[in-house]
């Protein structure tokens, strides 16, 4: 990046640069704050089916709100350059620390997988699988028993529902680092959070041992042992390993994703297990449960919207590495030219505001792995809770939104599939290295002998339109309240929590009411009450009455029309940045309206009158 202002960004320094993009720490003149600015490479805005992809995962990863997972603030795009704002976490990388002081002592390897473990799987519940877990993505705060690790590089997190075909993007590009892929990712198979839990183990491997699970040279050969080799036992590479943790990697390095560990954090569960075990007393794991300095979980994203913001221009530059430098005990945000997000809910807060989406982890039986014998050796034996995320133009100024399969397959047959890969990433690749322990960062031609997924031009419809029947969007849109207008509406990401259309809206017409806005259309009332219960139930609200409840008292009730014909249910609160956030349910409308005020203190019971206007605030039915 060439220029030092990037919208309402000042650069102050590159912290890394990636395959992507570069991560920067910046200050947010608008929020007074120092942050992690990822600024993608600008050919990838050109890319349509990319830009969708971000927005659409960028949507998902800002929901997450698990302590060991980096918030986003804000993504979205600022002068032909997509980006994500995030929180700036100053910290060390494991890839980093394993290089200077060697291997982890067992407690220490087991207590860092476990948290990674608890961000995981907050993503798995959340339908985001990481794809790119790896030691240079795990960074660590604190020391002793207070050491913090986060995950970071949610930025090629993909959802669960987009799981087929080979781990290339539309540009061409490897998601992930070779070295902690799990095999389904090298074939034309189905992938899930299994894929993830795969790579913990690479991660606990490597951790306990001083060194990968597979020592290989070359792609091709990286590929293979992925796919066929059995990886020596841990503790026959770093002799005094408890024997007992063999056998919890082992099962988490198994070829067939049903024979692995049904979650990260069964896996986590086991290593401790094994910790706990005869004659490891001396080997307690502690396992922090929020950062140095007492901070608990997160709140929402302030600032999480698909912006398209004035402002000063973007440089010219983008990354050609494999990840961000980093490990230097300098800020980030996150490693390996992405971001760290952190896994959530439905709502509004700054700046633009995303949902909760309902992605139960997969899950499924396990019958362990196993391991190669080494040189010389046998074979080895989850207040108010968190506050949605916020629409866009909430705060500042606002910047207008821009208009299980086996695995494993045959030697012969595995060892073809990944030559053909290797000779596609070979002729047309540029792998490079970032600093700080990242590893490659693959960029190939889009021409395999696989299908390509395509990337959805926008939010899809699970249902179907004719000529004479308007699409769910059409039809939410004809519906909206009375104080929003359709030309000031544009579609939006669909939740994944049933709705079969979603809409974001700028400020109300009568300028007294919301600041910022939502509405999402639902096929049923059933799935219109669950998507508001689960939102409630995520959010920790409790049921208020009439009286003593909202705007006062943080909580939800029922609500009856201007007839006293019960008509939806709706709650309210101040999220934990300010922000005033009222959401509810139309029955008769099938519609769930999500709005919000920047100052929520003083403006939240302004917005209660607005909504209590049935004028205003009303979905038009008939």
């Amino acid at each position: 990046m060439q220029t030092e202002q990037f919208g309402p960004y000042r650069i102050e320094a590159l912290i890394g640069r990636g395959g992507m993009g570069e991560v920067y720490r910046a200050h947010d003149t608008e929020h007074e704050r120092t942050v992690a600015l990822k600024v993608l490479s600008e050919h990838l805005a050109a890319d349509r089916g990319y830009r969708e992809r971000f927005r659409r995962e960028a949507h998902l990863a800002a929901r997450l709100n698990e302590p060991h997972v980096v918030p986003i603030h804000r993504y979205g795009e600022i002068d032909g350059r997509l980006f994500l704002d995030m929180r700036l976490v100053r910290g060390e990388d494991v890839a980093a620390v394993v290089a200077r002081e060697g291997r982890f002592s067992p407690a220490r390897a087991v207590s860092i997988t476990s948290q990674v473990a608890q961000a995981l799987d907050a993503a798995h519940a959340d339908g985001l699988v990481h794809r790119d877990v790896k030691p240079s993505n795990v960074l660590l705060t604190g020391s002793g028993d207070g050491e913090f690790a986060y995950l970071v590089d949610f930025g090629i997190a993909r959802s669960t529902t987009d799981s087929q075909g080979p781990a290339l993007t539309q540009t061409g590009a490897a998601l992930g680092s070779f070295d902690y892929m799990a095999p389904e990712r090298f074939l034309e198979r189905e992938i899930d959070h299994r894929v993830d839990v795969y790579a913990l183990a690479c991660v606990l491997f490597e951790c306990l041992t001083g060194r990968r699970p597979f020592q290989t040279t070359g792609l091709a050969a990286q590929m293979f042992a992925h796919v066929n080799t059995r990886p020596e036992a841990p503790s026959a590479v770093a002799p005094g390993l408890p024997a007992q943790l063999d056998a919890v990697v082992a099962r988490g390095l198994a070829k067939d994703p049903a024979a692995r560990w049904s979650s990260a954090g069964e896996l986590a569960a086991a290593a401790r297990a094994s910790l706990a075990g005869a004659g490891n007393a001396g080997w307690a794991v502690a396992v922090p449960q929020a950062p140095p300095g007492g901070a608990g979980p997160y709140g929402r994203p302030t600032t999480v919207g698909f912006t398209d913001p004035s402002g000063g221009s973007p440089g010219t530059g983008g990354g050609t590495g494999g990840g961000t430098g980093g490990g230097t005990g300098g800020g980030f945000g996150g490693t390996g030219g992405g971001s760290g997000p952190g896994p959530g809910a439905h709502g509004v807060g700054a700046q633009g505001f995303g949902r909760t989406g309902f992605g139960p982890p997969s899950t499924g039986p396990g019958t362990g792995g196993g391991f190669a014998p080494a040189a010389g050796q046998g074979p080895g034996p989850g207040s108010w809770g968190s506050p949605p995320v916020p629409p866009p133009g909430i705060g500042q100024p606002a910047w207008s939104a821009p208009a299980p399969q086996r695995a494993s397959r045959g030697l012969l047959v595995a060892l073809a599939a990944t030559v053909v890969v290797a000779v596609l990433v070979v002729v047309a690749v540029v792998a490079t290295r970032g600093g700080g322990g990242s590893d490659p960062v693959v960029t190939a031609a889009p021409t395999t002998t696989a299908d390509v997924p395509t990337s959805s031009a926008g939010p899809t419809s699970t249902a179907t339109s004719t000529p004479d029947e308007p699409s769910p969007t059409e039809a939410l849109l004809e519906r909206l309240p009375g104080d929003f207008e359709e030309q000031d509406c544009e579609e939006y990401t669909l939740p994944g929590d049933g709705a079969e259309a979603a809409v974001e809206c700028g400020e109300a017409i009568s300028g007294t009411g919301p600041e910022a806005a939502r509405f999402y259309g639902y096929p049923d009332v059933d799935t219109l009450r669950d998507a508001f219960q689960g939102d409630v139930d995520r959010n920790g609200l409790s049921r208020v009455d009439v009286d003593s409840g909202c705007p006062g008292t943080p909580g939800w009730l029922d609500y009856d029309d201007s007839s006293g014909v019960e008509a939806g249910s709706v709650a309210c609160y101040v999220d934990d940045d300010g922000y005033g956030i009222i959401f509810w349910t139309q029955e008769d409308a099938l519609a769930e309206g999500y709005v919000a005020v920047s100052d929520g203190a003083t403006d939240l019971a302004a917005l209660w009158e607005w909504w209590k206007d049935s004028a205003k605030s009303d979905f038009q039915v008939g």
